[in-house]
């Protein structure tokens, strides 16, 4: 297939020039920012960009004009796209973008849904959501490869168990296994970059989930043995996983006293968490790397997903299961190491003016932004309410301490939790999704490696950034010479010349199917032929 990409139109399209933090001070390189985000519906989270920032291509260039973005649990579907009208209302034609879509085709048409933007003065040879090669899989709107000559990009959305049964698990572990298979295939033995973005569902280090989220293993007679100390027996825990909160509540025991004992949220997902543990671990040495983890190492309580029905973002109760991971080679030669000093949180920024009239937000929103942040204290249900006692954050802390994640995660107590009495009972995130004050501080300073705490009434996720150096990315890796070079693509995605087929693509872009209908009767432009025309207008 053709290279779909066009050259740099403006100059949003420049490459973001960065210090290479990872080779010292000084060392500046054209580079490339890449962005992971689930957007938890991407047609609410598409209006408020829009009411907040004019336009995504403007948000966009807010966020540092991302080289690649991708966006998962989208929640669209094919039909919403039908026709040019109705993809531009949805951000799916920008100025400087072209957009891919992997939609749910399966029966149920419930969520899931992944797209993946990329700026028009990058490579793009297609883009196809058969990655497996397994239609059961492929057809769930779970996956979206978009292949750039030199390297490839998976966006990804993993299957949520929660508390289903065995043959959820099982299904997510075929899944999972399969989507390693594919990675290793795309790597066509080491000849391309591959990367893997999105959303696991998964955790696999203690440090992705605070203490009280954590597990321990009852055995079959209900006892726990925790420094020499018996707890239980207690009946209905036999040989289960229970959470170090319930276990502290109810044996009435410090939380940290389990900590030696205690396990990933997710380990209650039979193979899953081995799985991703042996995919990235450990870090330096795994054949594949885990970025914000091997960037970051000692970042505490750095979180991308709250229960927002439980106001759990406002007391950093969180888990960290949105990634970008990388093949090792790529990490080595690509991955700029952003300093700490990056991440968000550590510093309190002064306040700008509001950007928007903000006549709606009453004095009851001023007079909740200072409020303690809770963190739960018995056996009950994991909230935040405004009249407990809890952490506060604070105007500086050390940008690696639990404490700056709680700023970044509350924007120094700006993003809070409803309050539960007086003038303001109920009132909170409301109040606060058009301050632009608060919405403005997602932007960093500079793109880094690291993540992107977008508003909490964007998403219940935040964004995931990495930032590539541009020269090793688009040239290949040096492969072993004795490495094969399997098929890179599976299934409908496979076409005679080992690229992407035509039709994968444009069935990423429904709408282009209407404008190949119209060139048939004179209409002109095809799929590709009216390259820029159709998308001269942002929005």
């Amino acid at each position: 297939m053709e290279d779909i990409s066009e050259g740099p139109t403006s100059s949003l399209l420049a490459s973001s020039s960065a210090v290479s933090e990872g080779q010292g001070e000084g060392d500046a390189q054209a580079s490339l920012l890449l962005i992971s985000w689930n957007v938890a519906g991407w047609a609410s989270t598409k209006a408020l960009v829009q009411r907040h920032y004019g336009s995504l291509d403007k948000y966009l260039e807010r966020l540092g004009s991302p080289a690649i973005l991708c966006l998962q649990e989208t929640k669209v579907q094919e039909k919403d796209m039908k026709n040019e009208v109705a993809a531009k209302s949805l951000g799916a034609l920008l100025e400087n973008y072209r957009s891919f879509w992997s939609f749910n085709l399966a029966s149920n048409r419930d969520g899931k849904g992944v797209a993946t933007w990329v700026r028009k003065d990058i490579p793009c040879l297609g883009a196809t959501q058969s990655v497996l090669g397994i239609p059961d899989f492929d057809n769930q709107g779970r996956l979206l490869a978009t292949d750039h000559g030199d390297f490839v990009v998976v966006n990804v959305y993993a299957p949520f168990v929660g508390n289903s049964g065995s043959q959820e698990v099982e299904a997510k572990l075929r899944f999972l296994e399969a989507l390693q298979t594919a990675l290793e295939r795309l790597r066509q033995g080491g000849r391309k970059r591959v990367f893997l973005c999105g959303d696991l569902n998964l955790t696999h280090r203690l440090e992705d989930q605070q203490l009280l989220r954590r597990v321990v293993k009852f055995d079959g007679e209900g006892l726990l043995r925790v420094h020499n100390k018996e707890l239980g027996p207690y009946e209905d825990w036999c040989d289960s996983w229970v959470s170090s909160k319930e276990v502290s509540a109810r044996a009435e025991v410090p939380a940290e006293e389990l900590s030696a004992e205690a396990e990933c949220v997710h380990v209650r997902e039979s193979g899953c968490v081995p799985w991703l543990r042996k995919m990235v671990q450990p870090p330096k040495l795994s054949e594949w790397a885990d970025v914000f983890a091997e960037v970051h190492p000692d970042a505490k309580d750095r979180f991308t997903a709250w229960s927002q029905t439980a106001n759990l973002r406002y007391v950093n109760l969180g888990t960290r299961i949105d990634y970008v991971l990388c093949d090792r080679a790529t990490f080595q030669d690509c991955v700029v190491a952003s300093s700490a000093n990056a991440l968000a949180g550590g510093e309190k920024p002064v306040s700008s003016p509001s950007s928007l009239s903000s006549s709606s937000l009453s004095s009851s929103s001023s007079s909740l932004a200072g409020t303690a942040l809770p963190l739960p204290e018995d056996g009950g249900p994991l909230e935040a309410r405004s009249d407990q006692k809890g952490p506060t954050p604070t105007a500086t802390a050390s940008t690696l301490s639990s404490q700056a994640a709680l700023n970044a995660a509350t924007n120094f107590g700006g993003w809070h939790a409803s309050a539960s009495f007086g003038i303001a009972r109920g009132e909170g995130l409301g109040l606060q999704v058009d301050d632009m004050r608060l919405n403005d501080s997602q932007f960093p300073a500079r793109p880094h490696t690291g993540l992107i705490y977008t508003p909490p009434a964007y998403s219940d996720h935040i964004a995931v950034s990495v930032l590539l150096k541009r020269a090793p990315l688009l040239s290949p890796p040096q492969a072993s010479p004795n490495s094969s070079s399997p098929e890179p693509w599976a299934g409908e995605a496979a076409s005679a010349s080992s690229s992407l087929s035509e039709t994968s693509t444009k069935r990423s872009q429904p709408w282009t199917m209407q404008r190949g209908i119209a060139s048939f009767f004179g209409g002109g432009g095809g799929a590709f032929g009216a390259r820029g025309n159709s998308s001269s207008n942002s929005s």
